[in-house]
């Protein structure tokens, strides 16, 4: 029998990961005290960088790209969020990892001061289009980006996919002004559907998602990194259901099998209605004293 690996340490609170389960050739660990999730062994840089450049052309990021009108709803849930939060009339934002700069343009129209960040150089060249001189594809750790303070600094489906999340969200807290507001969604590795699905809930995505954390992880997360006055949500999505049903190909092609036959007999009509979809996501806002 082969002896299991030594535990590796929470990145949140330092405490000793056990093995929950091993999932399309990674191991996942659990936190016993905050209840972060991490993938074993971390993927290196150039796991990263090939995944996501395959996922750009024909994969969930080639989807996204398509259904960006549709999205856009979503997009707004975070603008009504934001907005009660605002304490000044034309607010910046640093988007990180903003993709191709479809909710910076939302943020625009609102008369937002918009910045974003991204590493994927096909994402950068579309935003950068939309939004000439805002769009830098620089690490958020650099000095490749206007080093001001920030309003608002959001990460949109992104602290999940770091290696080293605590730094990624301590230097977020370095970037906002007093008063300002950090927003975060990301998979909820503690809700009711992760615990019940185990390894076949979606969000267990190897080499794309590598922390996944527990709302306690988060919450602690970000107090470590001196952010206040916290608020979760859980994230209802309203999303079509064909874009839900194409994004199973990624997140749960066990469930994208079963869902085939049916879906293949829905009317078109059925494919196109957007439905609030739930997959045990959610939402944090915390402010910077």
């Amino acid at each position: 029998m082969t002896a299991e690996p030594p535990a590796e340490a929470c990145c949140v609170c330092g405490t000793a990961q056990r093995r929950i389960f091993g999932y399309r050739g990674h191991r996942y660990h659990r936190c016993a005290r905050c209840g972060l999730v991490s993938t074993w062994p971390v993927p290196d840089a150039a796991a990263i960088e090939a995944h996501y450049a395959r996922k750009f052309a024909a994969g969930n990021y080639e989807l996204r790209r398509r259904f960006e009108q549709e999205y856009q709803a979503v997009e707004r849930q975070y603008l009504e969020l934001l907005q009660p939060r605002l304490r000044v009339p034309h607010p910046s934002v640093l988007d990180v990892g903003c993709f191709t700069g479809c909710f910076l343009q939302l943020l625009e129209r609102h008369g937002w001061d918009v910045y974003g960040l991204e590493l994927q150089p096909e994402a950068v060249e579309v935003a950068s289009r939309r939004l000439p001189g805002r769009i830098f594809q620089a690490d958020l750790h650099g000095d490749r980006f206007p080093q001001r303070l920030f309003d608002v600094v959001s990460l949109l489906g992104v602290v999940e996919h770091v290696t080293d999340p605590m730094r990624l969200l301590g230097r977020c807290a370095e970037l906002l002004a007093p008063g300002g507001t950090l927003i975060v969604q990301t998979p909820n590795s503690g809700s009711l559907l992760a615990r019940v699905m185990g390894r076949y809930w979606p969000l267990y995505e190897p080499v794309e998602h590598i922390h996944l954390f527990s709302s306690q992880a988060l919450r602690e997360a970000v107090a470590r990194v001196g952010l206040h006055d916290v608020r979760v949500l859980n994230h209802w999505k309203p999303l079509p259901v064909a874009y839900v049903y194409e994004m199973l190909q990624t997140f749960g092609p066990e469930f994208h099998r079963l869902l085939t036959p049916i879906y293949g007999i829905l009317p078109r009509a059925a494919r196109a209605a957007s439905l609030p979809f739930y997959m045990g996501e959610l939402i944090l806002l915390a402010e910077k004293p």
